[in-house]
């Protein structure tokens, strides 16, 4: 009605950038979106995605993360950045992670 996107579409943009070795090998566990600004529909949008380090993840690991005793290969993070293409303001801001698949 107001041509805004909704929060479906922003997961779904999000999850566009990962890499395809994560989404065959991992399932996502949670995933946290900060929105800074409305997106309308007939906005261009970039997708952009970069795997959190190592070694941030251990100085960082809290409550509902995994311990320092967990591999990262198990639950690796991503930080996620939704921008307007025309202009490179942030439409959104996240973070993933993932936990590995038992097959």
């Amino acid at each position: 009605m107001n041509q805004h996107v909704n929060n479906v579409t922003y997961i779904g943009w999000v999850l566009e950038s990962m890499p395809q070795e994560i989404i065959d090998t991992h399932e996502l566990q949670t995933i946290t979106l900060d929105y800074r600004r409305e997106c309308q529909h007939n906005d261009m949008v970039d997708s952009l995605t970069i795997a959190e380090s190592k070694e941030n993840l251990q100085e960082r690991c809290t409550n509902g993360l995994p311990s320092k005793k967990q591999q990262w290969n198990d639950y690796p993070q991503f930080l996620h950045l939704l921008r307007l293409s025309s202009t490179g303001l942030e439409i959104n801001r996240g973070r993933t992670i993932w936990r590995k698949l038992i097959r």
